[in-house]
């Protein structure tokens, strides 16, 4: 027997051997990660895992993390303006009814009169409600102090008060003198809450971009406030118009000569109102609009920054369900390499025969 060509061929064999454990070892951590892969979708649990991919998702996850909440911002943004929209639809509606009523009260019987004062009264109550309007826990109209109402029934039916009192004594005044008297109390009065303020309410909706995400009761938002007899805030005009109809029935005041021409004001007052509400919903509309674009924007911005983090933090999944398939068959072909060279390796050394 040749020692030495048997002791050349053991050598050869371990060497063989050792690179065959060696690539086994190699392709079971790559079936390993990719296993871990395919079951997460990542392509590493870290940040390091990531390689060179790293620092764009480190450099873009922030970026569309902000995006995410200026998205959200504008959806609880978009909530707030169309409950707006709802309630000064409803306030519009309210002037409107009152407008059209007082166009021909002054030849109404006192029975209309009487209905139409009591209606003006309940619709006082509706207007309040409607001021205190509440968006989830929040008020929705009370600009920065959400947390209270903006129409408090002692600040509210005070200033109802005041219009009143002045609209008792028409039949000394007279009408020039009444209306005067009723928009001096509505105007220095305030049927809202002394922490109300005049800050709205803005949220952040972009990067370095606010938007005002409601109004404030009382506070002309869109609409002209310089309108001639206008208090300067068309809630407070309603206010003040509805009063005065609602203090119509005391028989000193239908009787008195000024009547007719009182009502022709509110009347105007009214219609002034009505043209005030319609134009503040249009301004909250167009707000609609443009937050609408913003979110469009933000959508696209947002799919493009999700599509730049996913191609560095996930996997491909047919690919790697590829991959990992021809792993397991490598670490098949491998295992049976290695017992067959093993199996020679032992050859080596059994004596011959």
């Amino acid at each position: 027997m040749n020692i030495s060509g048997a002791g050349n061929a053991a050598i050869l064999s371990h060497g063989l051997l050792g690179t065959l454990v060696s690539n086994s070892a190699s392709i079971q951590n790559q079936l390993s990660t990719l296993t871990e892969q395919s079951s997460t979708g990542l392509v590493a649990q870290t940040f390091g895992g990531l390689g060179s991919g790293a620092q764009v998702a480190l450099d873009l996850s922030p970026q569309l993390a902000q995006v995410s909440a200026y998205t959200q911002n504008i959806d609880s943004a978009t909530t707030n303006l169309n409950l707006t929209t709802q309630v000064l639809g409803q306030l519009e509606g309210i002037a409107s009814t009152f407008y059209s009523a007082t166009l021909s009260l002054s030849t109404g019987t006192s029975g209309e009169l009487s209905t139409l004062a009591s209606q003006a009264q309940q619709a006082l109550g509706q207007v309040q409600n409607l001021l205190n309007t509440q968006s989830g826990a929040n008020y929705l109209l009370a600009g920065q102090d959400t947390a209270n109402p903006p129409a408090p029934d002692t600040a509210f039916n005070a200033y109802v008060t005041s219009v009143q009192t002045a609209v008792a004594g028409l039949p000394t005044a007279g009408a020039a003198a009444t209306e005067a008297a009723t928009l001096a109390a509505a105007t220095t009065g305030s049927p809202f809450s002394s922490t109300l303020g005049t800050a709205p309410q803005t949220m952040a909706v972009g990067f370095g971009v606010t938007a005002r995400i409601g109004v404030v009761a009382g506070q002309n938002a869109y609409a002209p406030s310089s309108t001639t007899g206008s208090t300067g805030s068309y809630v407070k005009d309603l206010i003040r118009s509805l009063s005065t109809i609602a203090a119509l029935n005391s028989a000193p005041v239908s009787a008195s000569a000024g009547f007719t021409t009182l009502v022709a004001d509110t009347h105007t007052d009214l219609g002034n109102a009505v043209s005030a509400i319609n134009d503040e919903t249009a301004g909250v509309g167009t707000a609609l609009q443009s937050l609408t674009a913003d979110q469009t924007n933000l959508g696209n911005t947002k799919l493009a920054l999700t599509k730049q983090i996913s191609n560095v933090e996930n996997v491909d999944a047919a690919a790697t369900a590829t991959a990992l398939t021809q792993a397991q068959t490598q670490l098949q072909i491998s295992y049976k390499l290695i017992a067959t060279m093993q199996s020679l390796s032992l050859l080596q050394y059994l004596p011959l025969a």
